[in-house]
């Protein structure tokens, strides 16, 4: 083979195993699950609280075994007690990769001193970056008025914005100013006969949708694809809605980047395409004697979400 043809032809080669580890270096995986609600009680007709240990340990067996870039959990880690912690957090301490935790209205369903020191305690997030340039408070990376609980979080192209849903509550810590905007926002709510006003939902307070706004901006400016994680669905079963699910849809539906809403609190999961964005309920680890996880892998055209035991296999086109 003549010299410049066998310098070519290894031009190439290096050019399409250099093209071959970027495109692999563009996919990530993470790990799901949500309402573990581990509790050492009895079991009711569906919830096996004492079954969610085992089911636990069998979900970071499986991630670990796995090279993903990051685990989210969606909420509602315990059922009820303060000291289903204990039993909780060590095993959140084995996996492998990067926990982030997403707060759901169980996990405040704790005795009131223990409420203002619950986000240190199980510590919201393991992969805030000290080059951030962003407000870091209670652990987590902040802009200027987002309530503690809320952050987000950058792998690859993507960026994953967690909210805090109990900011406006029952059952998490209320200011006296966040009392009055929950008050109000559920007197509309009642007002027009909606559902969502139950009390074992949450909402998003202002002062954390104009965070999330900030983030969508940025991640637009970036170029970066967004996933938007809460613990309560904005589409689904009416009394297991956002308090102000409407709102929060139409802020995020002006944005394309935005790809997915990835969320628990409905047990029985759901999922509902509008406007070009995935909005996946994932079940409940809790519900049955069937456990329920899923690893995420994130490509340039497609979430592909692949279900172990009571979750479903889904792949989803991202809208361009």
């Amino acid at each position: 083979m003549p010299v410049k043809l066998r310098i070519t032809f290894i031009f190439l080669l290096l050019f399409d195993a250099l093209a071959s580890s970027a495109q692999e270096a563009a996919v990530i995986r993470i790990g799901v699950f949500t309402d573990c609600q581990y509790c050492d009680c009895n079991s009711d007709d569906k919830r096996q609280y004492r079954l969610s240990l085992a089911k636990l340990d069998s979900c970071i067996e499986v991630f670990n075994a796995l090279q993903l870039d990051a685990v989210f959990h969606l909420g509602d880690m315990i059922d009820h007690n303060y000291n289903s912690y204990d039993s909780i957090l060590p095993r959140f301490h084995r996996f492998k990769a990067p926990l982030n935790l997403v707060l759901g209205n169980h996990d405040y369903m704790i005795k009131n001193r223990y409420k203002k020191g619950l986000i240190d305690h199980i510590g919201i997030s393991q992969n805030l970056r000290s080059s951030d340039t962003v407000r870091v408070k209670d652990g987590n990376r902040m802009g200027a008025g987002c309530p503690a609980g809320a952050y987000s979080t950058v792998k690859g192209i993507w960026r994953f914005i967690a909210l805090n849903g109990d900011d406006l509550s029952f059952t998490g810590p209320q200011s006296g100013e966040q009392k009055e905007e929950r008050n109000e926002m559920l007197s509309d709510s009642y007002m027009h006969l909606l559902y969502s006003g139950m009390p074992w939902n949450g909402g998003i307070g202002k002062n954390q949708v104009k965070w999330l706004e900030a983030q969508l901006e940025e991640a637009l400016k970036l170029g970066q694809n967004v996933i938007v994680l809460c613990h309560f669905p904005l589409f689904g079963k009416e009394d297991h809605l956002l308090f102000n699910n409407k709102e929060i849809f139409e802020l995020i539906s002006r944005y394309p980047c935005v790809k997915a809403y990835f969320n628990g609190h409905y047990h029985s999961g759901g999922y509902k395409q509008k406007d070009g964005i995935h909005f996946v309920n994932f079940r409940g680890m809790v519900d049955t004697g069937q456990n329920a996880f899923a690893v995420v892998t994130l490509t340039k055209d497609s979430i592909i979400i692949k279900g172990y035991g009571r979750e479903p296999d889904r792949n989803l086109r991202i809208r361009p």
